[in-house]
């Protein structure tokens, strides 16, 4: 299963994040939680960063606590929103349905 961490926030913050960012990845994650990608792009609304998280299916609750402290650190800077959603491959989602 994999933890999408769909994250926003103004252009005006783009340096403090970049800091705060630097500092954040230099921890290692739990060997449970692998961090596949992260994805930027900016547009009129500002950042947007995906971070794409996988983690096996019995570790999910305890993936999501772990992204929960993670991205905790940024909740200080204005502006700044997160999502967090559980998301499948197609063909999982297609055995899922085809139960």
């Amino acid at each position: 299963m994999f933890l999408v961490a769909n994250v926003t926030y103004p252009a005006s913050k783009q340096r403090e994040m970049m800091g705060r960012f630097q500092k954040a990845t230099a921890l290692p994650l739990p060997s449970s939680l692998k961090r596949l990608y992260v994805l930027g792009t900016a547009g009129d609304a500002g950042m947007k960063v995906l971070g794409i998280y996988e983690v096996a299916d019995d570790k999910v609750a305890d993936g999501a606590k772990e992204l929960f402290k993670y991205y905790s650190q940024y909740w200080d800077v204005e502006g700044f929103k997160y999502t967090l959603e559980p998301m499948w491959t197609a063909q999982e989602t297609i055995a899922l349905m085809s139960r």
